[in-house]
């Protein structure tokens, strides 16, 4: 088996012999890495700026690491989630932007949401594993979604 965080995985091709040693041939395979899909926002809306109405409900990221899902969407109930992640999924706070912005966060975020998909381990024995370094990639989601309250206008124009 190859290295996990690479992608890649190693078999063993063919056995030889020379001089009396035995020689192993090995292949690596890349394998495919899961695609993120984006569920975007329909452009030109207000969908998150609303949950901040009457009710107010707060907005997030989710990433599910099982299918890649990436989304921006508001909070069931009035009150926030306990818990940034619960099983397979990750919840990131961010600012009621526009639609197009929101679209544009994800944009800006599914490279370092693909590097969570492809190096977490979902198999693992309650719950998810996260190998070495993939919390950098945790941090840099959780700094643009930050930002989104900071500084929208880093984000793409409406």
């Amino acid at each position: 088996m190859g290295d996990p965080l690479s992608g890649e995985h190693h078999k063993e091709v063919t056995e030889s012999k020379k001089g009396g040693a035995v020689m192993m041939e090995a292949e690596t395979v890349k394998l495919p890495a899961p695609a993120v899909h984006c569920e975007y926002l329909t452009p030109g809306g207000n969908d998150l700026r609303g949950a901040f109405g009457k009710e107010v409900r707060p907005a997030f990221v989710m990433l599910d690491l099982a299918s890649g899902t990436l989304r921006a969407h508001v909070a069931d109930g009035a009150k926030p989630p306990v818990l940034v992640g619960v099983m397979f999924f990750l919840r990131w706070p961010i600012a009621p932007v526009t639609n197009d912005r929101a679209n544009a966060l994800l944009d800006e975020i599914a490279p370092r949401a693909a590097t969570l998909v492809n190096r977490v381990d979902t198999r693992a024995p309650g719950g998810v594993l996260f190998p070495p370094g993939a919390g950098n990639a945790v941090d840099r989601i959780q700094m643009a979604c930050a930002a989104t309250w900071d500084d929208p206008a880093r984000l793409a124009k409406d």
